[in-house]
C-alpha cells in the first residue's frame, strides 16, 4: 500500500500549503505535550485528537470498541477518525486561520494500513477508505511543517499507561504498536509535501529545553512573524 497522502500529485492546489503545523508519531509519543507547547508558544489554536477529561465522548467510546474488537469496529472508527481530520483542516483553510494539530489527515492513514496488515480490516474496506481518503485530500492544501516524534514502543507504553483515557493503557496491544512504529518510520521517508523535523522524546527529559529549541527553530519564519 502507498500512502496517498505523502503524494503531492493527489493534491489540487499543488505547491500550496495551508497554515497547518502537524504533529505526529506512534500512540504515546508525546504528541498532545508538544503540540500544547506549540499552541501556548506561538498562540496558535491546538486541534486535539481527544480531549484529555472527554473520556465519555464518542471518540473515546468508539475507540474502546476498538481495542476490544478491532475486526468488528476498525473500519467505522478509522472513518471516524478521517472525517473528524478533514474537518478541522477545512476549518482551517476556510477561516485563513493557523492550528497545530496533533495528529492529522497525513498520516491517518498509516492506522488503516497497520490494522489491515494485521487482517483486522477487510480489502474492501480499506479500498473505500482510500477512496474516501482520495476525495478529501483534493479539497486541502499540504501542512506548513510536519514534526515527527519519535519513540521506543516501551517508551510509548509506559506513557499511555500513565495518562488517564479510558482504559486505553491495558487495551492496546504492544505488537499493535510495534507494527504501528514500522509503517510510522516507511511513512516518514516519504512524506514530501513540507518541511519535516524528527524529534526524539525517548529521554526521561522528555520535552526538556533543547528540545523546545529544536521545534521553534524549525517553525517557518512566516508563521513566527504573524505570531
Amino acid at each position: 500500500m502507498k500512502y496517498l497522502a505523502v503524494n503531492p500529485e493527489n493534491y489540487i492546489n499543488k505547491g500550496e500549503n495551508n497554515m497547518a503545523i502537524i504533529v505526529d508519531g506512534i500512540i504515546g509519543a508525546g504528541k498532545s505535550t508538544v503540540a500544547t507547547f506549540l499552541s501556548e508558544t506561538l498562540d496558535i489554536k491546538l486541534y486535539q485528537e481527544i480531549l484529555e477529561d472527554h473520556s465519555e465522548s464518542l471518540t473515546q467510546r468508539m475507540l474502546d470498541r476498538f481495542y476490544e474488537n478491532q475486526s468488528r469496529w476498525s473500519a467505522i472508527t478509522q472513518v471516524m477518525f478521517l472525517n473528524h481530520r478533514f474537518k478541522d483542516l477545512k476549518r482551517i483553510e476556510k477561516e485563513s486561520d493557523r492550528g497545530i494539530l496533533d495528529r492529522s489527515i497525513y498520516g491517518d492513514e498509516i492506522f488503516a494500513k497497520t490494522i489491515y496488515q494485521r487482517g483486522h480490516m477487510l480489502e474492501d474496506e480499506l479500498i473505500i477508505y482510500q477512496e474516501l481518503l482520495s476525495n478529501m485530500l483534493e479539497h486541502i492544501k499540504a501542512p506548513e511543517l510536519l514534526i515527527y516524534l519519535d519513540v521506543s514502543v516501551d517508551t510509548a507504553l509506559e506513557r499511555i499507561r500513565k495518562r488517564s483515557r479510558s482504559t486505553e493503557g491495558e487495551m492496546i496491544p504492544r505488537d499493535y504498536l510495534l507494527d504501528l512504529k514500522g509503517n510510522y518510520e516507511e511513512w516518514y521517508q516519504a512524506f514530501d509535501l513540507c518541511p519535516k523535523v524528527r524529534i526524539n522524546l525517548d529521554a526521561r527529559g522528555g520535552l526538556d529545553d533543547e528540545k523546545k529549541d529544536i521545534i521553534i527553530r524549525s517553525i517557518p519564519k512566516h508563521i513566527i512573524e504573524e505570531k
